[in-house]
């Protein structure tokens, strides 16, 4: 049977590996997307074709990865109290679940870019309209897809607060993390011109306790104290 710290530094390396496979994944969509003009979107798609193509697999195992963090914090967090525990894996699982449905997104869009049978029938300026039309896409429904995963953290602070596993305001930061990335996705959604301080605001809690969260599990892994059930 694992023990409770080793399942809490397997659950850290995983969430590092997110914090990394993301990044690369983030970054690669913001250089090639050019809001709101599809003919510089297509040419920095096809000027860095096979970044993209690895940024479709890179995607592809953050939802992998996001499925076994769901199941290790469930595993670990379990004993807290299972009812909640099991509503933070479900939360996660949907998150996974939708960020899996938009991902033929960014695949189509690299089809008709890169692939002319896929575009047969169109002139060029529509293919690139496509094309934009289906990255936007993804980017909305990624927006809505972070709603659910700062439901998920906050749903994982409190366990994470009352678990003793780790220093409560360790948990406190982690339910604001989550607060931070709700608000950074509804404002985006739908607040015009949104950005700037106004996003810092909402998106540096969530780097603090997201950074926090994985720093401790793997450097001290859990505590080993009973935790609160109350």
């Amino acid at each position: 049977m694992t023990s409770p710290k080793s399942l809490a530094r397997v659950t850290g390396v995983l969430y590092l590996l997110l914090a990394v496979l993301g990044m690369f994944s983030a970054t690669v969509l913001d250089s090639v997307v050019v809001p709101g003009d599809a003919a510089a979107t297509a040419g920095s798609v096809l000027g860095s074709r096979w970044l993209f193509a690895s940024s479709l697999l890179t995607w592809i195992g953050i939802v992998v990865v996001d499925i076994a963090v769901a199941v290790t914090f469930y595993v670990l967090l379990r004993p807290v109290s299972r009812t909640l525990s099991l509503l933070a894996a479900g939360i996660r699982l949907v998150y996974s679940a939708m960020l899996a449905a938009i991902l033929p997104n960014l695949y189509d869009a690299f089809l008709l870019l890169t692939d002319a049978e896929r575009g047969a029938g169109l002139d060029d300026r529509q293919v690139r309209t496509m094309a934009l039309s289906a990255l936007t896409t993804f980017s909305t429904g990624f927006l809505l897809a972070i709603v659910f995963f700062g439901v998920h953290l906050v749903v994982l602070g409190s366990l994470l607060y009352r678990s003793r596993y780790v220093p409560r305001a360790l948990g406190i930061l982690v339910a604001a993390a989550g607060a931070g990335y709700i608000g950074d996705s509804l404002a985006n959604l739908f607040v015009a011109a949104y950005g700037g301080p106004a996003s810092a605001f909402f998106l540096v809690p969530a780097l603090v306790g997201e950074l926090g969260l994985t720093g401790w599990l793997l450097v001290k892994g859990v505590r080993t104290a009973q935790p609160d059930r109350s």
